[in-house]
């Protein structure tokens, strides 16, 4: 294969580059050319142009998660890792160590992506600062925070506040305020008649509530059965049925407690939105 014919592959789709010949994975303009096209592309790349840093500062604008394909003395500078994480937080994870204690470069990814702090020098899961942005980009980043943040009211109301969610990771004395007076009954009732296949799982997939559209002997009605069910049988895919349960809001309330005893996660029902956030946050400022 010329040089030109490989040229016009990477352009139109730069992932070829790893199936082009080896010497013209050598090729610096070649290996631009797939780069611009598929940050990705550097994997493929001859590993001394991983160590050429135009090449690589073109892939991780691109791509910021491409720095992982860099050659190690890339990921040491400081100008690349800096831009691979503006454009990708966690592209952090695949920086030198050495500037994972960077925090110019730490705060630059958490602003990206809150998740970020996980790959951050664990010094800043203590930094109230740093924890604080982190929460303010995405509440459930409150996950890799110092446990001792988990505790501290600021924080974790201003994660709830941000990602409902973030609350199943914070200290207990949070979490065992939440109850099923939380739940809006009416919305989850509507969910299951609008949807006669309804299906919630807890956020483990251990337990779950169906909503079932049943038949009498003559033709289909708009009735409802809600069942808790876990333990599926690998043979017979069968499940254990813990309860069964009627389609009104005293039943929907009944079934919601059995799903609660046998494991589900009153967490869950903030994915689909069943949960009075404005609530929660006042209840919470009051721990």
């Amino acid at each position: 294969m010329d040089k030109k014919k490989a040229l016009k592959i990477v352009q139109e789709a730069g992932y070829e580059l790893g199936n082009l010949p080896k010497e013209l994975k050598k090729d610096k303009q070649i290996v631009l050319e797939a780069v611009k096209n598929s940050s990705f592309a550097l994997e493929y790349a001859d590993n001394k142009l991983k160590k050429d840093k135009e090449i690589v500062l073109t892939a991780v604008k691109q791509d910021g998660i491409a720095l992982e394909y860099a050659d190690n003395k890339l990921k040491k500078d400081k100008e690349i890792v800096l831009t691979a994480v503006k454009q990708d937080g966690f592209a952090l994870e695949y920086a030198d160590n050495k500037l994972k204690t960077d925090k110019e470069i730490v705060l630059t990814a958490i602003k990206q992506n809150g998740h970020a702090l996980c790959n951050a020098d664990d010094s800043f899961k203590k930094d109230k600062e740093i924890v604080l942005l982190a929460v303010k980009q995405d509440g459930s980043a409150l996950e890799h925070a110092d446990d001792s943040f988990k505790k501290d009211k600021e924080i974790v109301l201003l994660a709830v506040k941000q990602n409902l969610n973030a609350l199943k990771y914070a200290d207990e004395s949070f979490k065992n305020k939440i109850n099923t007076s939380f739940i809006n009954f009416k919305k989850l009732k509507k969910d299951m008649d609008n949807d006669e296949d309804f299906l919630h799982w807890d956020t483990d997939e251990k337990v779950s509530i169906t909503c079932i559209k049943l038949s009498n002997d003559t033709d289909w009605k708009t009735n409802y059965r809600v069942s808790v069910e876990s333990d599926q049988d690998e043979d017979t895919s069968e499940y254990d049925v813990y309860g069964e349960f009627g389609s009104s809001i005293d039943e929907i309330e009944s079934a919601v407690a059995c799903f609660l005893e046998n494991g589900g996660d009153i967490m869950s029902f903030a994915l689909d939105e069943c949960l009075n956030v404005n609530k929660i946050l006042k209840e919470l400022k009051k721990v």
